[in-house]
């Protein structure tokens, strides 16, 4: 992260990405409040744009969390169905 005075811009295209992610526009940066530290905040977003164990676990349990829905074969057309329905 570069700090510029209480703004705080992506150095590298992991740590864009995670602005992007919080809804920061990582041309303009990340404006930290006065009640903040900006070097914190900026330690904090170079830990979560590193590949750490924190987010492989995260990543993990988000996969877990997902349903899985079956796609429909490619090879059947739907309207077919709804004809043979009636």
């Amino acid at each position: 992260m570069r700090i510029r005075g209480r703004i705080l811009r992506a150095s590298d295209l992991a740590e864009r990405r995670v602005l992007l992610a919080i809804g920061v526009d990582p041309v303009a940066g990340l404006r930290v409040p006065r009640d903040q530290n900006p070097f914190a905040v900026a330690r904090t977003i170079k830990r979560l744009a590193r590949d750490n164990d924190d987010i492989r676990f995260l990543k993990m349990v988000a996969a877990k969390t997902r349903t899985y829905e079956p796609k429909p074969s490619p090879g059947v057309d739907h309207t077919d169905l709804v004809d043979a329905a009636e």
